[in-house]
């Protein structure tokens, strides 16, 4: 079910399954990113692979470049690779806490970037020192130990602390074997650990000793994994397309499928009306506000494919990655205001003027959230709450209101983390749905 592209819309609609109510969202609008600006007054010629933020500075990596930084939304960019001793860097991740670290994860092994110094993290036993990703694991994990990283073939490497920053690595690799070991990305919870490989998704919860692999509904290139994201559900980009599933033994479903995603990642806006964005980029870029309808971004003719994605309160960030006929692959990075990707909403509900079902917020949510509407009729109105699969799990609403607005409280607690649906009918029997998630 690949989406095709209809000039600046996308009309991909998910249906609830069981197709006990059909899912109507509003279609956006996406301005083309073909006159996004250059930002690279400062950045070598090197593959983007990750940009991270926080306050008003933004870090950008590069696979042969090193690591660079900008004060200014990415207006000029200052180096910040110091003495790290190995440029080719794979992945950084802002790690929070005092002095601001960064985990660096390179071709020569892990790294902490503390105040502009960095900390060789090889220590002992790290027979692979190419590694995608590493991070902290918390406390009480034996299958994860007190740090895990991620290598190129060997699988992955744990560790406990022997003192500040000196880590005595094995390996713990129960259950992955073959294209599993070539480790892209790892996500590690307080309750759960996911890796990204070659060879699908391996999951683990806490308390387990061993993988376990999660590729049902993927096959062919669907099984390179890139990236895991968590939003109340989890999200992978592969090569052969975005997938998600709801639980850790659920089998993975299509989003778009049919081409390649490198990163997907969603923030908190006031720009969407639904309060977040998500967004999925590799040979194309998607975004969404409701994770029922996908907007195709048109890229303009700009070369390759983006491998690192991050967006501000001001601006969305790409990062392209370029095949040359060298043998080197060259980058650059693009902004674009974010208040100029949703350039207009048209409502498309196919229901009459006298009944409107907003969003709730916040969206995604914990405990609880709030659900508005409007009825310009007096009539019987019914507000009810579905799981993913279309059963009913609360009436909100059941009775005759008067014309005007309403305000209701929906509280989750003691709900399971994912996707709920929330229906409004009114007396005329007309209804809308709108999807919220939980975390």
């Amino acid at each position: 079910m690949k989406i095709q592209s209809f000039g600046l819309r996308i009309n991909h609609v998910l249906q609830a399954p069981n197709n006990k109510f059909q899912i109507i969202s509003n279609v956006l609008n996406i301005e083309i990113l073909n006159s996004s600006d250059p930002i690279n007054n400062g950045l070598p010629d090197y593959p983007p692979t990750t940009i991270i933020n926080w306050v008003d500075t933004m870090v950008v990596s590069t696979y042969g470049g090193g690591i660079f930084l900008t004060y200014d939304q990415g207006e000029n960019w200052t180096e910040m690779s110091g003495t790290l001793p190995n440029l080719f860097v794979n992945r950084i991740d802002y790690r929070g806490g005092q002095f601001d670290p960064i985990s660096v994860s390179t071709d020569g092994g892990p790294f902490i970037s503390v105040n502009g110094g960095y900390i060789d993290c090889n220590g002992t036993g790290l027979t692979n020192n190419n590694v995608n990703f590493w991070s902290g694991a918390g406390e009480g994990w034996d299958l994860v130990g007190d740090a895990v990283v991620g290598s190129n073939g060997n699988g992955i490497f744990t560790a406990q602390y022997t003192s500040p920053f000196i880590y005595d690595w094995s390996p713990s690799n129960a259950g992955i074997s073959g294209d599993g070991l070539f480790v892209n990305y790892g996500l590690i919870a307080e309750t759960f650990a996911w890796l990204a490989t070659e060879g699908g998704a391996y999951y683990a919860s806490f308390g387990d000793t061993e993988w376990t692999l999660s590729s049902d509904g993927l096959s062919g290139d669907a099984l390179k994994v890139n990236h895991i994201t968590y939003i109340g559900f989890y999200l992978i980009s592969t090569d052969g397309g975005l997938y998600y599933a709801m639980d850790l033994t659920d089998p993975w479903q299509p989003v778009i499928d049919g081409e390649k995603f490198n990163v997907a990642y969603y923030i908190n806006t006031d720009i969407s009306p639904s309060g977040f964005l998500c967004f999925a980029f590799g040979e194309n870029g998607y975004s969404t506000e409701d994770f029922i309808t996908w907007n195709q971004m048109d890229f303009g003719g700009m070369e390759g494919e983006v491998t690192a994605a991050q967006s501000d309160s001001v601006n969305l960030y790409v990062g392209f990655t370029v095949s040359k006929k060298n043998g080197r692959d060259n980058g650059g990075l693009y902004s674009r205001p974010m208040e100029q990707l949703l350039v207009g909403i048209e409502h498309y509900s196919g229901i009459p003027s006298s009944c409107v079902l907003n969003q709730n917020y916040p969206n995604p949510f914990k405990s609880t959230t709030r659900i508005n509407y409007s009825i310009k009729l007096s009539e019987y109105v019914q507000l009810r709450i579905y799981d993913y699969s279309g059963k009913e799990i609360k009436t909100l609403v059941n009775k005759h209101q008067q014309a005007g607005n309403y305000t209701v409280v929906f509280d989750a607690n003691g709900l399971p983390s994912g996707v709920y649906y929330y229906s409004l009918q009114t007396g005329n029997n007309f209804t809308t749905t709108k999807m919220m998630v939980v975390l």
